[in-house]
């Protein structure tokens, strides 16, 4: 996907928005990207530096979870650069996004191609991110809770190793490879220079465990995502919108409006909570699972589980609540 070309044709038409809204709402603001990036950033590094002076795990604890909510708001930028939504040319959204990929060790391209396959193939049995669907079994609920809890480190082997070898061709694959050898000589040097240094047990604290404890959140965001979605659904119901808070939309680049993000996702981020006030009555009028609180709709989708896919290839609604 290419912001060469037209992003308006790129993006599908009608549902009451006229050629200006589109427009605007389409517009591209690079500052923004720049600034949230530096706003996380500077959580982190705040927690990091508050971390080194304390020694009490019950202090350390709540400067873990505010690193980590730092890092659940680096990697959703990350995702609307997997559009190129951040900055107008690809190079760039592929520099920054490439750049945020190095804190956690996960490369930046399986991610990009894993999420606009997903994109296309929302909701179907080619879907690559379909791991909160199939048919029932031990196999797919143990996968959708340590997801859930430890999608991170798993995303390390799965993206690395096991979604090149089965998605990309040659060519791609011998480029994935010279990257995963530059990850290895630019995480070698950085951990002998720490060792070095005698600050490795730092590096744990301030950037390692700040990674883990932003994985559950990033796993019930994801759940929540395709909360109560219709297996081969249409396109009002493939995706999940919660409106939450106004600063919970503003940390996390406004993709809780998951929904409107998947109807038009050439949208940047910040943008989407006023396309959603500008679409809510179709979605409400076509039923569509949209809620209000987070904390529901992430407690209902641990509950509810894995969606369950029949032999007909049916979705088995396990719990569906219309706003």
């Amino acid at each position: 996907m290419s912001n060469t070309l037209s992003p308006v044709s790129s993006v599908p038409v009608g549902l009451g928005l006229s050629r200006p809204e589109l427009v605007e709402l389409l517009r591209i603001r690079p500052a923004r990207a720049v600034g949230m990036g530096v706003l996380h950033g500077g959580v982190w590094l705040l927690a990091a530096l508050a971390l080194v002076q304390v020694e009490s795990l019950w202090a350390k604890v709540p400067l873990w979870l505010l690193a980590g909510g730092a890092v659940m708001g680096l990697i959703q930028l990350d995702h609307d650069a997997w559009h190129e939504n951040l900055f107008p040319k690809s190079w760039q959204n592929r520099l920054f996004g490439n750049l945020l990929s190095l804190l956690v060790g996960i490369a930046y391209e399986p991610m990009r191609h894993d999420h606009l396959a997903h994109h296309r193939w929302n909701r179907t049995e080619k879907d690559p991110d379909a791991y909160n669907a199939g048919r029932r079994s031990l196999g797919l609920s143990a996968l959708y809770y340590a997801t859930v809890l430890f999608g991170i480190p798993l995303s390390l082997v799965y993206f690395n190793v096991l979604y090149p070898v089965q998605h990309f061709d040659r060519a791609r694959l011998r480029r994935h490879v010279c990257v995963l050898l530059g990850y290895a000589v630019f995480y070698t040097g950085l951990f002998w220079l720490l060792a070095d240094h005698g600050l490795v047990r730092v590096a744990v604290e301030c950037w390692l465990v700040p990674v883990l404890f932003a994985s559950p959140l990033n796993g019930l965001k994801s759940i929540s995502d395709h909360h109560a979605n219709v297996w081969r659904g249409g396109r009002f119901h493939t995706a999940t919108t919660v409106r939450s808070t106004r600063l919970v939309t503003f940390l996390w680049n406004g993709l809780n409006h998951h929904l409107d993000h998947h109807l038009f996702p050439r949208v940047p981020g910040y943008n989407l909570a006023r396309l959603h006030a500008r679409l809510r009555p179709v979605l409400l009028a076509q039923g569509a699972p949209v809620f209000d609180s987070y904390l529901q709709v992430m407690w209902s989708a641990l509950r509810a589980g894995p969606s369950l896919v029949d032999e007909d290839v049916r979705l088995v609604t396990l719990e569906r609540k219309n706003p």
